[in-house]
């Protein structure tokens, strides 16, 4: 075991910290300890890169690690929610909860099988990502309006989300990641938009609303762009050639890949341009 294996385990632990949170009958800090896990599961690369200790083991029990918080408890978190909070009957919470727990075991096994990712993207939703949005439906206004009919509305609406997601696992939809990548557009502008506006989302309202909830509403905003809207913003080169490596091409170095000079000449070459003329091949 080396240091970065033990902020690893950070992330395994706040999951099973969540689960007893939940025992405990305290939904908020159940929901805390898995963003405190995610934390964890962000630093472990950054350890192992200053530390130089890179090994197999380490990925193995990271991939675990990751599996065991977002997939087992999101879904005991998402049972909770729909049984104790929404008043769902036990069975169809268990129903809703299911998906992100069956879909992330398949996704793990499928891991083992091959690579779920292409540099610079992901293969499907990624694990934390769906945890993280759907705590952040589950704690946002969608989810607590208090309002009839719209409070029922927006619960069937997370409900919804919940097993398109989970099911988006499995897909090869390219989603961007932040490894080896450079940053440019409407990307730059959206992950200043997460990592700066979170914070200060509960701070202006804790201080000016008196709600510091407020944060989870921006978070949902900036899930659902994510999800659902990044796509336009991947050139369409980098799609074609990470629709032939899914088919058992090559694997091809993107354009936006942090050893790649290329930039695009306005926005729209990011999804629009068909004309613009791809440039040469460089594999990884």
């Amino acid at each position: 075991m080396k240091l970065k294996d033990f902020v690893t385990l950070g992330n395994l632990l706040g999951g099973f910290a969540s689960v007893i949170a939940l025992f405990q009958g305290s939904f908020d800090w159940a929901c805390y300890f898995v963003y405190i896990a995610y934390v964890f599961d962000v630093l472990d690369g950054p350890v192992a890169r200053l530390t130089k200790q890179y090994d197999a083991f380490g990925g193995i029990l990271d991939t675990v690690c990751d599996y065991i918080t977002n997939s087992i408890t999101t879904s005991f978190i998402i049972y909770y929610a729909f049984w104790k909070m929404a008043g769902y009957h036990w069975l169809v919470a268990a129903v809703i909860a299911a998906f992100p727990f069956t879909f992330g075991t398949i996704r793990q096994a499928k891991g083992m099988e091959k690579e779920l990712s292409y540099p610079c993207y992901w293969l499907g939703v990624p694990r934390p990502v769906l945890a993280l949005f759907v705590l952040a439906v589950l704690n946002s206004s969608l989810f607590n309006l208090g309002i009839s009919p719209w409070q029922e509305i927006g619960q069937v609406v997370a409900a919804l989300l919940v097993i398109v997601l989970s099911i988006l696992h499995l897909s090869s939809i390219p989603f961007i990641n932040h490894q080896k990548r450079r940053w440019m557009g409407a990307n730059r502008f959206g992950a200043w938009f997460f990592l700066a506006g979170t914070p200060l989302s509960w701070l202006v309202g804790w201080l000016v609303f008196g709600w510091p909830r407020m944060a989870y509403d921006h978070l949902l905003i900036s899930f659902f762009v994510y999800v659902f809207f990044s796509w336009t913003q991947i050139p369409k080169t980098d799609l074609r050639r990470i629709r032939a490596y899914v088919a058992g091409g090559p694997l091809v170095k993107p354009l936006v890949h942090r050893d790649n000079d290329w930039r695009s000449a306005s926005l729209a070459d990011y999804f629009l341009a068909e004309d613009v003329p791809d440039p040469p091949e460089e594999p990884v």
